[in-house]
């Protein structure tokens, strides 16, 4: 029997179900409460048809951005950011122009 070699683990970064305080702490790249008095916690990007944010000033997201590859379509304001309210759905650009 062959084992090959692990990828080095990322140091300090939390895995999906961890508390987070940012979305730089978290492997996934995103930090999700459900409430504003929710703890948040390491999530899975959005996938396909799932609900997302376009982007968040405060690194904490309601809904996640969408995986690699997809787009997330919705309000795109600055006042839909600071509100936290900026949300869309996923969708694939590529297969959506075809």
């Amino acid at each position: 029997m062959i084992l090959l070699p692990q990828p080095p683990k990322k140091l300090g970064l939390q895995e999906n179900g961890e508390l987070c305080m940012n979305s730089a702490q978290c492997k996934s790249n995103c930090c999700q409460h459900s409430s504003a008095l929710g703890l948040a916690r390491c999530t899975s990007m959005a996938s396909e048809n799932s609900e997302c944010s376009v982007k968040t000033l405060y690194g904490i997201y309601y809904k996640c951005p969408c995986e690699r590859g997809l787009t997330c379509e919705g309000d795109k304001t600055i006042v839909g950011s600071i509100t936290n309210t900026n949300f869309g759905i996923c969708h694939d650009a590529g297969r959506s122009k075809q």
